[in-house]
């Protein structure tokens, strides 16, 4: 995760090859590299929970776990949650086995960076960091980035979580779906987030949208014409006290124990406070079970259907004006219906 960063220049003896590391091994390419390369790699972050490993993310992992023995993938995948990582979309990859007092394992980090991080025979400078689409680096209280092209600080506290005993390898699309001339010998260009049509009967989709999130974006998007249900269960605690209470549709406080569609002070639904909003749009969700005043106490579960014009994600979000101290989360489900 791209952390707030210091404008300071780290040592350079980070990257520079020592007499110790010189004859450590780097990785080598699968196929003949072309004359060209990709420019750098653009700053993607996450921007939806899809925590599937992706092709390019393995391939390094495995290559780097080959080319030095007892190192490991830690981590590719992580469950999602309320921040950003690119390990929620399965494009950052945890090296371990690294461990930053060990002087054999420090020489292979450095090998690696050495490797990345050089000029070509074209004069191509971070030419193997450019052919696999890696975005920024983290290691040791460190972090490159393709933004700046530079170490600088890392804000941290811990061994892990300063990447003490890892490296972190965040990649832009490109080089996480294995697209990149490392991989295919020929040139690409950086591609966006990829969100594939969902058009299958047979299953579904299942969202979860935390309440503290200000809103988030499905790995996948409707096809334009056809028509989807949403089905909405849960409930998330929106007070101090944790006694206020929402759903997708209704809500209650402490001192109004009645579940209600209209939030206090709100006139209309079409404003829907507290709801679950799709596409910056109050759903007006109708209840499963019926329990008075358009809740539904006993589940709370809520469906609506929709279809949309052009294809695209889905934009879900709960719209609390202050989320500041909310917990739990909404879980919605996708299915197409005819």
């Amino acid at each position: 995760m791209r952390r707030l960063l210091l404008a300071v220049v780290v040592a350079a003896t980070v990257l520079a090859p020592t007499a110790a590391n010189a004859a450590v091994p780097t990785p080598r390419p699968p196929v003949p590299l072309p004359v060209g390369i990709e420019p750098m790699p653009p700053y993607q972050p996450q921007t939806y929970c899809n925590p599937t490993d992706k092709p390019g993310v393995v391939a390094f992992g495995k290559l780097l776990t080959a080319t030095y023995a007892g190192t490991s993938i830690v981590s590719i995948s992580r469950p999602c949650g309320t921040d950003t990582s690119e390990h929620y979309d399965g494009r950052a990859l945890d090296w371990g086995g690294v461990y930053y007092t060990n002087t054999a394992q420090v020489a292979e980090v450095k090998a690696v960076f050495g490797w990345l991080f050089a000029t070509d025979a074209a004069g191509n400078p971070n030419a193997m960091l450019r052919r696999l689409g890696i975005m920024y680096v983290i290691w040791n209280k460190q972090i490159w980035g393709a933004w700046s092209h530079k170490w600088e600080p890392y804000s941290c506290s811990g061994v892990t979580a300063c990447h003490q005993d890892h490296v972190h390898f965040s990649f832009d699309w490109s080089g996480a779906l294995k697209k990149t001339s490392f991989w295919t010998g020929v040139v690409s260009t950086p591609m966006p987030a990829p969100h594939p049509l969902f058009t299958s009967f047979t299953t579904r989709q299942v969202v979860t949208v935390p309440a503290r999130s200000r809103g988030l974006t499905t790995w996948f998007a409707l096809k334009a014409g056809m028509k989807y249900r949403l089905t909405v269960t849960g409930i998330y605690h929106y007070g101090l006290a944790g006694a206020d209470a929402a759903d997708a549709e209704c809500s209650e406080s402490y001192n109004d124990r009645v579940w209600r569609t209209l939030a206090p002070g709100e006139t209309s639904s079409a404003t829907g406070v507290r709801d679950l909003v799709v596409n910056s749009t109050s759903s007006g969700w109708r209840a499963s079970v019926a329990t008075g005043g358009g809740c539904n106490t006993a589940t709370h579960t809520y469906s609506g259907t929709m279809a949309i014009a052009t294809s695209a994600p889905l934009q879900l979000a709960i719209n609390l004006p202050d989320r500041s101290v909310a917990t739990g989360a909404l879980t919605v489900v996708v299915t197409r219906v005819a």
